[in-house]
């Protein structure tokens, strides 16, 4: 009877909520945040993991009010925020009834030194792709769009280029018409020609307060280093670590918690009655991970640093991989993963508040579940968060014990009960969909070990290693690697290929023709040796070679749909029009979203002249990529719009490299003069002036030497080329100008490319005609030890107020022990910037290692420090300064003055940008043992041989030198001198060893 009554109430329903026909908006406004900026753009090329992007060195502890770009998406439901100029982070996602965001929200905007280039703010949800958490872009503007769709959702679309993979990432953040739930939509495309780093992960800030659980199902959890341990049960210590107030011991916390196979995460905020559901198949992200700042004063120092009034926060995060892999983590199964060539992903996920459930144990994209056991009663409670009127089912075991249709509207709670039914027999389904299976039926024995004897010195572990290195984007040391498995066979085919993917990336098309060569002649159906064989043979000139390679590569799917593009581009240089177009949709057909085969298609029918097919196409590569620059720009060359209105579309924070990469393509299918048109809106920027020059000497147009001319009459500051597809402008620009910064730019091209020495060779030869401080600090940094002394004195000559100058010399000073000069050199610029906590630190560290420990210390009672991730070095500092001055006055018989230091060396003044971890986390054995000479002379022998028998018999410190010093004491005997080291301990205990 119940079920019919449901099932009648819902039909009768249906006609007035069609009526209704609920829609979601989309709009765009300007938000005022209390912000505390960040600012101080590094000009100085670091030719690194991140160049060509530069690092953010300002930061502050004072606010200002800043209006930020504020796309809302909002339904009956929910309203989400999203911030296109802050890394197009979703800022908040609130359910609209209780008007509270089951995201962190984060009422300021509190840079701090976090990501890879510096600034990151904390809360929202973060999307990340490329190398390593966080993006690039990750606090500054990205291009974005947003709509109003046909079928009533609201949705922006956010997304940039990643100039470290040359990939491209969109997130379509998607609120529906009628759901309390919104999708991310992540789609990301490898540019580049070769395979590159694979890392993606999505970061969600929670609160940490309101008594949260962390609702993971699973077995054990992984480290960054492939390390595991039990989950949720801490086996050590007994502790639940599922719940954020049990973790109070240890440091931070990284929880890749494995073992179950589910498509959903949440959290449970059991104070409140809320919570989070993020859902999405584990096909397409099996990956789940709980970021925890640490619960001592070591983590809670960061509640204040990254907001005002929000209080702490944990991070949820889900991934394509299991665990974010360190280097460690490569001497296990769970390695880093490559993005093939030409590669598209695709993926969704859908996000969701639990309101009034008393909690989560289980949850689809349609519905949360909870389970309470009461009184021999089970109560199944059901949260949809779209409408719903469907078929539950309670099994025990094969019996059903509960059948009925639920229907309800989005967050409508509704409750059953059934009498109690045995964990390991229980199963729930709703609408024919399992929502709920005993844990052993979902739990894994996939291995997480790797084999102990793996014989990583064989050819094969040498491969692997540099297989490895180049996931990590780490090429020096994958050609390292490399060369080490081919030291031990030659002829070992997957460390050729990848040694030439190594040597086409350093511009070294021989030794890629080489390597290859002798690949193929083992295996000639090799397709990475075929592939990178084509590329190299391409770049050199031999297009039948070039074409031989990709027609072989394109055999394995792995290969296909760049491998035709690569014959595609081949074709339309040759003005082969019509092999162009036949390959580029062959490609399609592996790879539908492949965009270079769609910019293609689109650019073959405008160059035809058709018109009508151009449009076709470009609206294809529209719908995959709706941010596409290609696509906008043919649209601006085929009169359809302005190129002002493009322009107005790159709203990133780098918009000349948009026009540099989109050059790059045109050129790459023999297009130089569509090329010189997108160029053209680059302004007076320096690159492409140059490229502009270039490819007009290549037409043989009299201009070339003007705009040459005015490339070279432009600063070099935050000028960083890197493209390969840069060399040959730099090389005929070396030739043609009398200025030396082409040899400059191209040193930089070289040297991200990894050919040092040619880079190198260039600098050299330019002596001392430059006149920029930038050109020194590089030389410095790449060329002979020998005359870095005389680069940087050019430097500070050139930028005599360029604290990052001054930083470099001061360091390299202390590194050769001149710790005199050192002192005199940070003093002059720490007096140029009073307030910069940088330079303080900077002379604070000299002042110490010239001995100077007085005015060391009074100089870090006056510092604020703001700190960045895992930061210590000012607290270790002003422990060094306390704990040496108390040896001082130890020596000197002043007991009072070196109790009162080694006290304060056990304090963590906050002030210097670190808190306090707990204390079994902290080692004071010096402190410990200062403490026990301070009681031997001061007549208290008993207890400090209490504390030097502790010391003596700490486990596992036998060989260590306070164990060893504590021993000696013991005996009454003077401890054997320290030799060979110079950290504090040994400097500490010389000090005051033979005073005794």
């Amino acid at each position: 009877m119940r079920y019919s009554t449901c099932l009648a109430l819902v039909l009768m329903a249906a006609p007035a909520l069609a009526a209704q026909s609920p829609r979601a908006t989309a709009r765009e406004s300007a938000r005022t945040f209390t912000t505390y900026p960040y600012s101080d753009p590094n000009p100085h090329p670091i030719v690194g993991r991140i160049y060509p992007y530069f690092r953010f060195d300002g930061y502050t502890d004072s606010a200002r009010s800043q209006s930020w770009k504020t796309v809302e998406l909002e339904n009956q439901y929910l309203k989400v925020l999203i911030l296109p100029q802050i890394g197009g982070k979703i800022w908040a996602a609130i359910e609209k009834k209780s008007n509270r965001s089951f995201i962190y929200f984060n009422s300021v905007v509190k840079f701090r030194d976090i990501a890879m280039r510096g600034p990151w703010t904390s809360g929202g949800i973060e999307a990340n792709y490329g190398i390593i958490g966080h993006t690039p872009t990750v606090a500054g503007p990205v291009d974005y769009l947003i709509r109003e769709n046909p079928d009533g959702s609201a949705e922006c679309i956010v997304g940039a280029l990643d100039l470290l993979t040359r990939s491209t990432w969109r997130l379509t953040i998607r609120l529906p018409a009628d759901a309390a739930s919104f999708t991310t939509s992540s789609w990301w495309s490898n540019g580049s020609r070769l395979e590159e780093p694979y890392y993606t992960w999505m970061n969600t800030g929670i609160k940490a307060a309101g008594g949260l659980e962390f609702v993971y199902p699973g077995t054990s959890y992984l480290g960054h280093g492939g390390e595991h341990a039990s989950w949720p049960i801490n086996a050590e210590n007994g502790r639940d670590i599922s719940r954020y107030d049990q973790n109070d011991f240890g440091g931070y916390k990284s929880y890749h918690v494995f073992g179950a196979y589910t498509d959903f995460f949440g959290a449970y905020w059991h104070q409140d009655d809320f919570g989070l559901v993020r859902y999405a198949p584990r096909s397409d992200k099996p990956g789940k991970k709980i970021w925890i700042w640490g619960l001592s004063r070591q983590g809670m120092i960061w509640d204040r640093l990254l907001t005002d009034t929000d209080g702490q926060y944990v991070e949820v995060q889900s991934g394509r991989l299991f665990n974010q892999t360190a280097e460690s983590s490569t001497g296990t199964p769970f390695k880093h993963r490559g993005f093939a060539p030409g590669a598209v992903d695709r993926w969704t996920e859908t996000w969701y508040p639990v309101v009034g459930t008393d909690g989560l144990v289980a949850a689809t994209d349609r519905v949360a579940l909870n389970l309470i056991r009461r009184g021999g009663w089970l109560v199944v409670v059901v949260s949809p968060v779209v409408p719903i009127a469907d078929s539950l089912v309670v099994f025990d075991g094969d019996r059903v014990v509960l059948r009925r249709v639920v229907a309800g509207r989005p967050l409508e709670v509704i409750r059953d009960s059934v009498p109690d039914v045995p964990e390991g027999r229980l199963r729930i389904s709703l609408g024919g969909v399992a929502l709920y299976q005993p844990a052993a039926s979902i739990a894994l024995t996939r291995p997480l070990d790797s084999p102990a004897g793996f014989d990583w010195q064989s050819a094969y572990g040498w491969y692997l290693r540099g297989k490895e290195s180049l996931r990590d984007r780490d090429f020096g040391r994958a050609a390292w690697h490399l060369d080490q498995s081919l030291h031990r066979d030659s002829n070992f085919v997957p460390a050729l290929a990848d040694r030439a993917a190594v040597a086409y990336r350093a511009l070294d098309d021989s030794l890629a023709i080489r390597l290859t060569r002798r690949a193929l002649s083992i295996d000639a159906y090799d397709p990475a040796a075929n592939y990178h064989y084509g590329l190299a043979q391409a770049r050199s000139g031999r297009e039948v070679d070039a074409r031989d390679g990709f027609d072989i590569a394109g055999l394995a799917p792995e290969y296909r749909a760049a491998a035709l593009v690569e014959a595609a581009r081949l074709a339309a240089r040759r003005g082969d029009l019509a092999r162009a177009r036949a390959d580029a949709e062959k490609a399609l057909g592996a790879a539908p979203e492949q965009l270079d085969a769609l910019g293609l298609l689109a650019w073959l029918a405008r160059t035809s002249g058709d018109l009508a097919a151009a449009a076709r196409h470009r609206d294809r590569l529209l719908t995959v990529d709706p941010l596409n620059a290609l696509a906008g720009f043919e649209r601006v060359l085929a009169g359809d719009q302005p190129a002002a209105a493009f322009m107005a579309s790159l709203r990133s924070e780098l918009p000349t490299e948009t026009l540099l990469e989109t050059a790059a393509w045109y050129l790459g299918v023999g297009a130089p003069t569509d090329a010189d048109s997108v160029l053209a809106l680059g302004g007076s920027v320096p690159e492409p002036l140059y490229w502009r020059a270039y490819l007009h000497h290549l037409a043989g147009r009299p201009d070339a030497a003007v705009l040459l001319g005015q490339a070279d009459a432009r600063p070099t500051r935050m000028s960083f080329p890197f493209r390969a597809e840069a060399d040959p402008v730099f090389g005929w620009a070396v030739t043609a100008s009398p200025s030396w910064k082409p040899s400059y730019y191209r040193a930089l091209v070289r040297w991200a490319a990894g050919d040092t020495a040619s880079a190198a060779r260039l600098l050299q030869h330019l002596g001392d005609r430059p006149d920029d401080a930038t050109f020194y600090s590089a030389r410095a940094a790449l060329g002979d030890p020998a005359q870095a002394d005389h680069d940087w004195a050019r430097a500070r000559v050139l930028a005599p107020d360029d604290w990052r100058i001054g930083k470099a010399v001061v360091e390299r000073l202390l590194r050769r022990g001149r710790t005199g000069e050192a002192v005199t050199m940070a003093r002059e610029y720490a007096a140029k910037r009073p307030a910069d906590y940088i330079m303080g630190m900077v002379l604070a560290t000299a002042l110490t290692r010239d001995g100077r420990y007085p005015e060391a210390d009074q100089l870090l009672g006056a510092l604020k420090v703001l700190p960045y991730e895992g930061a210590g070095e000012a607290r270790g500092l002003y422990r060094e300064v306390k704990l040496m001055r108390a040896g001082l006055a130890i020596r000197s018989k002043a007991i009072g003055a070196a109790r009162r230091l080694v006290a304060e060396a056990r304090e963590w003044p906050e002030h210097l940008g670190a808190g306090k971890p707990y204390p079994a986390d902290v080692d004071e054995r010096l402190e410990d043992v200062a403490e026990a000479e301070i009681q031997a002379r001061s007549g208290h022998r008993n207890e400090a041989t209490v504390r030097w028998r502790r010391l003596a018999s700490n486990p596992g410190s036998a060989d260590d030198l306070i164990a060893a010093f504590s021993r000696a004491r013991l005996a009454g005997q003077a401890p054997a001198t320290v030799g060979g080291r110079s950290d504090l301990t040994a400097r500490w205990l010389s000090l005051v060893g033979n005073e005794y």
